[in-house]
């Protein structure tokens, strides 16, 4: 007797419509915002290292440059001074922000001040480490709407350097520790950009992170002005995985001159 195989290729027919009904694939719904969209908008980004390398009481430094990283361009300033042989005091400011050309998805805005301790290790060999206080705001411009990010960070950076005997050559090597602390404002549909929602949330519940920047700074020219670049590493040792800045290169120009020494002449 001859056995009918229709009953068991039905069977197997229908347990392949059946699975296929329960795969979940990409949304592919018209009003939800693409993930590659909603990776636009950054939460966190780090300013270039503020390692001026002054040596001498009442040295001055000024520095001026462009800044960029993963989406992130910018421009940023630092000044820093001396006042007594082993005392410093550094200022920064930092405006950039992630657009194509068309639109702009991120603005961010940051300050840092602080103080520090300088000293010459032996013959082109120099030690100084900062530690400071810094504020800033990132606001992103959303698919469905807004957010705003306000940080308050504490730093310390102590860094190691070496130079040649006139100084117009210096090469340093600076380790940055920060604690950040994250203030969330948002107005945008969550339900259909729930890749930046859950980035958002998970700021709110753990607004407080520590990153660590390590990068290295490089300077040559003359007396008073040197050509200056740096470039420097983002690590968030809280949440690895929050949508920010990963790098930081920065090129442009230091202006530095001796305060006392330009009164006499």
């Amino acid at each position: 007797m001859k056995k009918n195989p229709l009953p068991s290729g039905t069977a197997i027919v229908a347990c392949i419509v059946f699975l296929s009904s329960c795969y979940v694939g990409p949304i592919s719904d018209p009003n939800y915002v693409p993930e590659s969209r909603q990776h636009e908008n950054v939460y966190y980004v780090p300013s270039s290292p503020n390692t001026q390398l002054l040596s001498e009481k009442n040295d001055v430094g000024f520095d001026l440059a462009a800044s960029s990283g993963p989406k992130f361009s910018g421009v940023e300033s630092q000044a820093s001074f001396l006042p007594a042989k082993h005392v410093g005091l550094i200022a920064g400011y930092s405006s950039g922000k992630n657009d194509d050309g068309g639109s702009t998805y991120m603005r961010v805005h940051k300050f840092e001040g602080g103080v520090g301790y300088i000293t010459n290790l032996s013959k082109g060999w120099h030690f100084e480490t900062y530690g400071g206080i810094g504020t800033g705001k990132i606001d992103n411009v959303h698919a469905t709407g807004n957010s705003t990010v306000n940080l308050t960070n504490f730093f310390i950076q102590p860094a190691f350097a070496v130079s040649n005997k006139k100084k117009t050559v210096q090469f340093g090597i600076v380790s940055k520790f920060s604690g950040v602390s994250f203030k969330v404002d948002t107005a945008f549909d969550n339900a259909r950009e729930q890749y930046s929602a859950s980035q958002l949330i998970g700021l709110y519940d753990q607004p407080f992170h520590v990153m660590w920047e390590p990068g290295v700074v490089f300077r040559v020219g003359w007396k008073n002005f040197m050509f200056h670049t740096s470039f420097s590493l983002s690590a968030d040792l809280t949440n690895s995985q929050l949508n920010r800045t990963t790098d930081n290169f920065s090129i442009g120009g230091a202006l530095r001159f001796n305060a006392s020494k330009t009164v006499k002449q």
